[in-house]
C-alpha cells in the first residue's frame, strides 16, 4: 500500500514538472528543426546537405577536425596520464593543492583561455620574456601562437584535468589484491601494470579520451584566435563564417548538420564505453593503497610533474591578472602599475577603442546571467524530481534533459540567429533562451544526483504525517536541496558570463557581452583592456570554485 501510495506521489510531482520538460523541448527543438530546415534547401538540383559529401574543402575541414582533437586527445593523456598515476599510488604534500588546481579550468570560459596564452605563450609573452633574460637571449625562443601547436597546447591545458581526475577515480577503486598477487608470485611492476591494471583501466580512459576528443572536436573560440589563418579551419569555425561573416546560413545549417552527426557518434561511442566500465568487476570501498615516495628519482620526478603541471595550469591564469595592473602611455613605451583599464571598466574614465562598451558590455553580461542562473533553478528541479524516478520513462526524460549537450553551443547559437534572422528581431531575449538552453544540462548534472540521494523514509513520513505531494516537496525537498541548488544557480551564472560561442553566431553589433568584447580587444591588440575583463570572469570563477567547496564541507560536515 505504501509503495502504492509513494508512486502516486511521485506521479503528481512528475505532473509538476511539465511546463519544464515543455519549455526545454520548446528551446532546444525550435533552434535546432531551423536548423535542420536549412540544411536540405535545394542547390543546383541537389539538396545542400547531401552536397557536401562531394565538396573537397567542407571534407577537409572536417578531416582536420577530427586530425585535431585526436592530437589534442593525445596531448591531454600525456599530461594527465602521469598525474592520475600519482594521484592513485601516492601520497605527499601538496597534493591537495596539485588536485585543487587541476580542477580551475573546468571554470574557466574558453575565451579566457586564450587571453592566458596570448599573454603567457605570446612572442612577447611572460614566458618568452622570462627565457631570455635567463640565456640573455636577443629574440624569444618560443614561437608558439597561432599554430597547430598553439592549438594542441590550449586543448591539453583545458582537458588533461579531465583525464587525470576520471581515470584516476577509477583508479583507486580497483581492487588491487591482484596486483598484489602478481608481484609475490615474482612478476615486476611493469609486466604486473601491461598485463592486469592496463587491461582493467582500458574502459575508463577510453571513455575520458572520448569525451575529451568531443570536447576538441567542438572547439571554437581556441580554434578561432589561436589558430591564426584559414589553414586551421574546423567544423566549429567554418560554421560561423558561413552564417556571419559569408551570410549563408543555408551552407550553415548544412555543415552544422553533418558536425551535429559526427558528434552523435561520438557519444554512442562514450556512452557504451561508460556502459562496459559499469560492467566491469565490482569496486572496491577500501582505498588503493598509497604509499610516500621514495628518494631518488621518484621523489624527483613527482615534484617536477607537480611544479610543472601548476605553472601549466596557472601561469597563463596568473599573466592575465599581472597584465591588468599595466598600462603604458604609447604602444611602443615601457608599461607600469596602472589601474587604467578597471577605471575604464566601470566607467569612472572614458574608454578607448573597444573599451569604451567595457561597462554596457559588464551590466549587459551580468543581468543575462543572473536571469539564465535564476531561471536555471526552478526548471532543474523540476526536471529532476521527474527524472529520479527508476525505469525506462526517467530514462528517456533523463536523455531529453541532456540532449543540448549533444549539440555545440555554436550550433545552438545558429538556430536562434536563424530564428532571429526570420522574425526580425529578438536581441537580448533570445540570447537568454541560447544561454539558458546551454546551462540547463549542467545544472541537471548537479542537482539530479542530489535529488535521487534523497532518504525515501523522509518522504514516506511526511506523506504518513498527512502532508501533501506539493507540501513535502516544498518543505523537505527543496530545503534538504538548498546547497546543491545554489552550486548549481552558481555555476550556471559563471557559464552564461562566459559564454561566447552562442552568443557571437547569434548577437550583432548591437550586443555586447563581456566575452565578446574580449575577443574584440584581442583582435585590436589591447591585451591590456582584455586582460581587465578576463580578471572579473577569473574572480567570478572563483568564487563560484570557493562557494561550491565550502558548500561540500557544509554538506560532510
Amino acid at each position: 500500500m505504501r509503495a502504492r501510495e509513494q508512486k502516486a506521489r511521485t506521479d503528481k510531482l512528475g505532473w509538476l514538472s511539465l511546463p519544464a520538460f515543455l519549455l526545454l523541448f520548446v528551446l532546444f527543438l525550435v533552434p535546432l528543426a531551423f536548423t535542420l530546415s536549412k540544411a536540405f534547401t535545394m542547390e543546383e538540383g541537389r539538396t545542400m546537405f547531401f552536397s557536401l559529401f562531394r565538396d573537397s574543402y567542407t571534407l577537409h575541414v572536417l578531416s582536420f577536425t577530427l586530425y585535431q582533437a585526436f592530437l589534442s586527445t593525445l596531448a591531454s593523456l600525456a599530461v594527465g596520464l602521469p598525474g592520475a598515476y600519482l594521484m592513485t599510488k601516492y601520497k605527499f604534500p601538496g597534493k591537495s593543492l596539485v588536485r585543487a588546481v587541476s580542477t580551475v579550468p573546468f571554470v574557466l570560459p574558453s575565451i579566457l583561455v586564450v587571453l592566458g596564452f596570448v599573454i603567457f605563450y605570446g612572442n612577447n609573452g611572460i614566458l618568452n620574456r622570462i627565457l631570455m633574460a635567463v640565456f640573455r637571449l636577443k629574440e624569444p625562443p618560443l614561437h608558439i601562437l597561432y599554430s597547430l601547436g598553439a592549438i594542441i597546447l590550449a586543448h591539453a591545458f583545458y582537458n588533461f584535468p579531465v583525464i587525470m581526475n576520471l581515470v584516476s577515480t577509477t583508479w583507486s577503486q580497483m581492487d588491487y589484491h591482484p596486483e598484489q598477487a602478481a608481484l609475490t608470485l615474482g612478476a615486476t611492476r611493469g609486466k604486473v601494470f601491461r598485463t592486469i591494471t592496463l587491461p582493467r583501466l582500458l574502459p575508463s580512459i577510453l571513455s575520458a579520451s572520448t569525451l575529451v576528443f568531443l570536447f576538441c572536436y567542438n572547439s571554437f573560440a581556441i580554434i578561432l584566435v589561436l589558430g591564426g589563418g584559414p589553414q586551421y579551419t574546423t567544423m566549429e569555425t567554418e560554421i560561423y563564417r558561413r552564417a556571419r561573416i559569408s551570410l549563408d546560413p543555408s551552407r550553415a545549417a548544412a555543415i552544422a548538420l553533418l558536425s551535429l552527426l559526427v558528434t552523435l557518434v561520438l557519444l554512442v561511442c562514450y556512452v557504451l564505453l561508460q556502459k562496459k566500465l559499469s560492467h566491469q568487476e565490482p569496486f572496491t570501498d577500501k582505498p588503493w593503497y598509497q604509499k610516500k615516495p621514495e628518494k631518488g628519482i621518484s621523489r624527483i620526478l613527482i615534484i617536477l610533474y607537480c611544479v610543472l603541471a601548476v605553472l601549466f595550469v596557472l601561469g597563463p591564469i596568473v599573466s592575465v591578472i599581472v597584465r591588468s595592473f599595466s598600462a603604458s602611455s604609447t604602444r611602443a613605451g615601457a608599461s607600469s602599475f596602472s589601474l587604467k583599464w578597471y577605471r575604464q571598466l566601470f566607467g569612472w574614465e572614458r574608454g578607448t577603442g573597444n573599451m569604451s562598451q567595457a561597462w554596457n558590455a559588464l551590466r549587459h553580461s551580468l543581468s543575462i546571467a543572473l536571469i539564465v542562473s535564476l531561471a536555471t533553478i526552478p526548471t532543474s528541479l523540476s526536471l529532476s524530481t521527474a527524472m529520479r524516478k527508476k525505469g525506462w520513462l526517467s530514462v528517456l526524460l533523463e536523455v531529453v534533459g541532456m540532449l543540448p549537450l549533444a549539440v555545440s553551443s555554436v550550433v545552438i547559437g545558429l538556430g536562434y540567429y536563424l530564428i532571429a534572422h526570420a522574425f526580425h528581431g529578438g536581441g537580448y531575449l533570445l540570447v537568454v533562451l541560447a544561454h539558458l538552453v546551454i546551462v540547463i544540462p549542467f545544472a541537471l548534472r548537479s542537482v539530479l544526483p542530489a535529488c535521487r540521494n534523497i532518504p525515501e523514509n523522509y518522504l514516506a513520513a511526511a506523506h504518513t504525517l498527512g502532508a501533501g505531494p506539493l507540501r513535502t516537496f516544498l518543505t523537505i525537498e527543496v530545503p534538504l536541496l538548498k546547497n546543491t541548488l545554489l552550486t548549481g544557480m552558481m555555476f550556471s551564472f559563471a557559464l552564461s558570463l562566459g559564454e561566447l560561442n552562442a552568443t557571437m553566431t547569434l548577437g550583432d553589433s548591437s550586443i555586447t557581452t563581456i566575452p565578446l568584447v574580449m575577443y574584440q580587444l584581442i583582435g585590436s591588440y589591447n591585451f591590456q583592456g582584455a586582460c581587465a575583463l578576463g580578471t572579473v570572469l577569473i574572480l567570478v570563477s572563483l568564487i563560484v570554485f570557493l562557494c561550491d567547496e565550502w558548500m561540500k564541507g557544509k554538506e560532510n560536515g
